[in-house]
């Protein structure tokens, strides 16, 4: 092996051993982070904290690739129209992935809330990042997340405080 050979292998396998390593970095500050909030706001940094290793690995990893000498404009631009297929394909649970974050943050209600959403009427009884689960008089009803950004919510019950 030449010379730049050898560099180039411990030039690449230095760039993938960074990545990794500020993927282990951030996902370290991210479950400390999520220690301070309650359970269903750390469902929202584990999914963040495993979302930023993969992208960071996968990063890394074309980099280091590429450092040795690769051609990878055909599998960049292949990930990237897999990856306008993949989201496109799931816009729906993006949505409600969204949704439930945005839910986890404002909090407009809390388990235990009595709700009218699109039509099922109940209590909040979960909520997570995909769904609201409700109980009605006899079933418990599952809501997808993106009908609370996209239907009015009727909160019932409340208690109003005189001014």
């Amino acid at each position: 092996m030449s010379e730049e050979t050898v560099g180039n292998i411990q030039n690449a396998f230095v760039i993938f051993a960074a990545f990794y390593l500020a993927s282990l970095l951030i996902s370290i500050v991210l479950k400390k982070a999520s220690k301070r909030f309650d359970t269903a706001a750390s469902e929202v940094f584990r999914l963040l904290s495993n979302s930023q290793r993969a992208v960071l690995i996968l990063i890394g990893s074309i980099i280091a690739i590429d450092q040795l000498g690769f051609d990878v404009s055909a599998l960049v631009a292949g990930l990237g129209l897999s990856g306008f297929a993949l989201g496109f394909a799931l816009k729906d649970a993006i949505s409600n992935l969204i949704a439930g974050i945005m839910i986890v943050i404002y909090k407009p209600f809390e388990i235990g809330s009595e709700v009218v959403i699109s039509g099922s009427e109940g209590t909040v009884v979960d909520i997570n990042l995909r769904y609201i689960t409700l109980k009605t008089a006899d079933e418990l009803c599952l809501v997808p997340n993106s009908l609370f950004l996209n239907n009015k919510l009727t909160l019932k019950n409340v208690n109003k405080e005189d001014s």
